[in-house]
């Protein structure tokens, strides 16, 4: 859930500023996830930070995502693996919730971003085609210039506030909402009464 508390614990531990713009992804050191199109992004864009939180054994990291997160720019900061508590601060703290992957199998971490209010910025790839609706709960984007426009427009104030129906989706997708709907489909069929 959303909470000032939680931002500001985030920023302080961080130490950034509160208007300090600070997007985040979180997953492993993998090209899957998109994390070169992280790097490429951030070096565009050097007003803006770049936290990726998340940890790889060195063994499975490619070399050239070695190589690049050696070049990364000086705005991009790798915290590593942290806590559930303090990846709902992160998400709390952070103005956006970029997520370049390529490929997903649900993306549980664009769930959490959106139960944050976090607004949330994703590749348009295929897993995200049903529950998902581009500039309804979040932005979908195809290219490296996409993600960047709108990291931009959202820094320029000039997007709809998309968080409360990103929540709306996220909560549908709980699993108290899914319990629900199973018990109602055993109901249905008989299984149970």
């Amino acid at each position: 859930f959303p909470s000032g508390e939680k931002r500001k614990v985030f920023r302080k531990r961080f130490g950034l500023a509160n208007d300090e713009l600070v997007v985040i992804s979180v997953g492993h050191f993998i090209e899957r996830k998109g994390i070169l199109d992280f790097l490429a992004l951030a070096k565009r864009m050097p007003k803006v930070t770049f936290l990726w939180f998340g940890h790889t054994s060195p063994s499975l990291i490619t070399r050239q995502v070695k190589q690049a997160m050696q070049e990364k720019s000086d705005n991009v900061r790798f915290p590593g693996y942290i806590d559930q508590d303090s990846l709902s601060q992160a998400y709390c703290g952070a103005d956006l919730f970029v997520f370049p992957s390529h490929e997903e199998t649900e993306g549980i971490v664009v769930l959490e971003a959106l139960s944050s209010s976090v607004p949330v910025v994703v590749r348009d790839i295929p897993v995200y085609e049903d529950w998902l609706v581009d500039k309804k709960n979040v932005y979908k984007v195809d290219t490296l210039e996409d993600f960047q426009s709108i990291i931009t427009q959202f820094a320029q104030g000039v997007l709809p506030d998309l968080t409360e129906a990103g929540r709306q989706v996220a909560q549908e997708r709980s699993i108290p909402a899914i319990a629900d709907r199973m018990i109602e489909l055993y109901r249905q069929f008989g299984v149970i009464q």
